[in-house]
């Protein structure tokens, strides 16, 4: 980690030259004349009248501001510039620096990246896209980006990494497809970021882009379609800052973050944003406790036409007594109807089971404006991870509870380097402006596994048997399994005309998989994968008045192909990456300071089958199965008053298996997705009790199914989450109290198509106090 931080002073100090040089070589610019109301005498002296004609200039394209006035939270985080000095002008094709202003009430942003087509207003986006403040996160008290996903109806979570009786990292579901944490990227860059579940301490912007994004962000590292999660970090604002916050949660954890930034330099050019976060203690599951140590260091060079940024992060995450469920309760043959839900607040696990990942990455970013209308940019990052995991692995037997559950020994490691490099710009055609970016990515990674059976026995559901633990003296170490490289060329032009009223988008990523996989015992490679794919994308906004825009898609998503496996008549054939189609239509309203989108979409991911060979005896592997997502999303968010905020909606899914085995579960639900989602979330600032904000959340899931015949139900659920914050009037200090599911409900989540069923969080209670000296 020294060695990345000095490389990344070294390139800070030596663009610091260059910018400053520019920077002596700018021309303070001209008084402004007296404006035509003005009413002070001329002087006695009259000079001859002079007329200038000034040539024109050209509108650089910015992002859009929206019409709402800002709310007194969004307008105290907005950076201060200094009477005497006048930073640098960023330029609309710029990420760096670059970041889209809050909306009214400060929960969401204005807009979000869209990968290839960098930032965006949420009005001139083709994509349904929603982009949570660091203030959200931090009024939420989330920790992790499962606490966030929680406002989102087109969101599910699929597995509680952290606190919960599930463990093992967080898991999404977005518009009904899986979506692992592994596929997050940090700032438009796959593979950098912490495996198992990330820490928010260093995060500005959770960005939630829903359906598939090959075309605008390549091919994501597990080959999830539904949509993808962006982190963008923290950077030091213009005012010094130190943040103190302490914490305690449930049962006896507690925390303490400390939040720093300064920014350097005769025009503050240089920016240096620390956060380091500890917590340690018990749970609300019993039994069970969680350390996080986690430590992030953002730096930036902003210039004339140089931008830098460096980010470094650690991150120490581990549970003793995660749970007999991490990687999901598993459903036997037996199980004709799913049983109750467990007490969440009971433990599953053994006493002596623990999960434990350690991650350290980093990214160095960097543009350069060649131009007043072209910008050549670059990236690269790359992350180490090791997993100890020792624990239980359950299956549910009957519709009693009853278990058998194993002893499993997993250890895992995967290494990754991210690249990330291209051109953008503006062009001008008469009356039509083009926003072009033509780019490359490659994402090299390497992971490895090892497993142990260490034994195992029977249990309930409802009451843990006590297993003794086993010999843990001579077990296995984790070994590569496999090698993947995923690289891409990609380009996107933007057609801007009509007065800013029609945004035509027209894209092309060409995708290229190469993977060997090995054998973890003797390490001989046992396969190879090497195949691609062409992705296209159009996005259309028309916008018939300033406030409304109507939008449409059509984008693909990317999944590496399968291989025939033995025994088939085709064994061995290698399979394309498969391709899931998204088309979608929608509308947005932007009514000042509140704000909704209105969307229909339709996706189709291919599944493999095999069909009959041949012969009568004979079949054949192909990809031939489809699962088909028919959606209806609402989302809307902003003030409704200066006192009230919303945020929430409601999504609508349909989520058909159309061709299956034989036609076997033609027309029946896909498995853990539930055809009605809402989330609906408010906070009122009490006009009786000052500097007082009273919060509530409602989650609310429909009827699933764990099976694909849709004979194993899992009932609907509801959540009720409640929230208060004070803050002093003549003091930087405020104090946050929430707590999530209030009624102490017990629930089965969702169920996973692999691995089963996944039991909702039990209660938990949150308290901490915020101070800035």
């Amino acid at each position: 980690m020294s060695v990345a931080a000095v490389l990344a002073g070294e390139v800070l100090l030596s663009a610091s030259t260059a910018g400053a040089q520019q920077a002596n070589q700018i021309v303070s610019p001209e008084p402004a004349p007296p404006s035509a109301s003005s009413t002070t005498a001329p002087a006695a002296t009259t000079l001859p009248e002079v007329t200038v004609e000034a040539k024109p200039v050209e509108k650089q394209p910015q992002p859009k501001k929206h019409t709402a006035k800002p709310t007194t939270k969004a307008a105290a985080a907005a950076p201060k510039t200094p009477a005497t000095e006048q930073l640098p002008s960023v330029p609309g094709t710029a990420i760096i620096d670059n970041l889209p202003p809050a909306y009214a009430g400060g929960q969401v942003a204005s807009g979000a990246q869209l990968g290839i087509l960098g930032n965006r207003d949420v009005m001139d986006a083709p994509f349904s896209v929603t982009s949570y403040t660091e203030d959200y996160l931090r009024d939420q008290q989330a920790s992790t980006l499962a606490d966030v996903v929680d406002t989102d109806p087109s969101v599910r979570i699929n597995n509680h990494g952290r606190g919960s009786n599930n463990g093992g990292g967080d898991v999404f579901t977005i518009r009904g497809f899986t979506v692992p944490n592994s596929d997050t990227s940090f700032n438009g860059l796959y593979g950098v970021l912490p495996v198992g579940t990330i820490s928010l301490a260093g995060v500005e912007r959770v960005e939630i882009f829903k359906g598939p994004n090959a075309m605008l962000n390549g091919m994501s590292p597990s080959g999830g379609v539904g949509g993808t999660i962006n982190i963008v970090p923290k950077r030091a604002g213009d005012e010094p800052l130190t943040r103190l916050t302490t914490g305690f949660e449930s049962s006896g954890s507690g925390s303490a973050e400390l939040d720093v930034g300064r920014r350097y330099g005769t025009g503050k050019e240089f920016g240096v944003r620390f956060n380091g976060l500890y917590q340690n203690g018990d749970t609300a599951v019993d039994d069970q406790t969680n350390e996080v140590q986690s430590a992030t260091l953002g730096l930036d060079f902003r210039g004339s036409a140089v931008r830098l940024s460096a980010d470094l992060g650690y991150q120490k995450d581990r549970t003793d007594v995660p749970s007999s469920w991490g990687g999901g309760l598993r459903i036997g043959g037996g199980v004709t109807h799913i049983p109750d839900a467990p007490d969440a607040s009971n433990r599953t696990a053994q006493l002596w089971e623990y999960i434990d990942n350690e991650d350290l990455y980093g990214v160095v970013r960097g543009e350069v404006d060649v131009t007043r209308d072209i910008t050549v940019y670059a990236a690269a990052g790359g992350r180490t991870n090791d997993q100890a995991d020792l624990r239980t692995s359950s299956r549910l037997n009957d519709n009693s509870g009853s278990l058998l559950t194993q002893i499993l020994n997993y250890p895992q490691y995967s290494d990754s380097e991210s690249y990330q490099g291209g051109i953008k710009g503006v062009l001008r055609f008469g009356s039509v402006r083009h926003e072009w970016n033509i780019g490359a990515t490659r994402l090299s990674s390497e992971v490895g596994y090892g497993l142990d059976v260490l034994g195992g026995g029977l249990s309930d559901l409802y009451h843990v048997a006590e297993i003794p633990k086993p010999d843990t003296s001579n077990l296995s170490d984790a070994r590569k399994n496999a090698s993947t490289d995923l690289t891409s060329v990609a380009f996107a032009d933007t057609m801007v005309f009509a007065d800013d009223r029609v945004w035509l988008t027209l894209g092309v990523r060409r995708q290229y998989v190469d993977q060997d996989n090995y054998d973890v015992t003797s390490g001989a490679r046992t396969s190879t994968y090497d195949e691609s794919a062409t992705t296209p994308s159009v996005g259309l906004v028309v916008k018939p008045w300033h406030n409304v825009s109507l939008y449409g898609n059509y984008i693909e998503g990317l999944t590496q192909g399968m291989t025939a496996p033995a025994g088939t008549e085709n064994a061995g054939e290698v399979f394309p990456p498969t391709k899931t189609r998204q088309a979608e239509a929608g509308v947005k309203v932007d009514f000042g300071k509140v704000a909704g989108t209105l969307g229909v979409f339709r996706i189709e991911q291919p599944n493999a089958i095999t069909i009959p060979g041949s012969t009568p005896a004979s079949t054949i592997y192909t990809i031939d199965g489809q699962q088909l997502n028919k959606g209806v999303e609402f989302n809307v968010f902003g003030e409704l008053t200066p006192s009230i905020r919303l945020l929430g909606g409601v999504t609508y899914l349909d989520p058909e298996q159309t061709k299956t085995q034989g036609g076997l579960n033609d027309g029946k639900d896909a498995i853990g997705v539930a055809n009605w989602n809402g989330n609906v979330g408010v906070e009122w600032d009490p006009y009786f009790a000052k500097g007082v904000t009273l919060s509530a959340r409602s989650v609310i899931t429909g009827t699933q199914y764990a099976d694909a015949a849709n004979k194993l139900e899992l009932p609907a659920w509801a959540r009720l989450d409640l929230g208060v914050r004070y803050k002093l009037e003549d003091r930087p200090i405020e104090f946050r109290a929430n707590v999530y599911n209030v009624l102490d409900t017990n629930y089965w989540e969702t169920a996973d198509p692999s691995t089963g069923l996944r039991l909702g969080a039990p209660r938990t209670f949150i308290l901490s106090m915020s101070t800035e000296f």
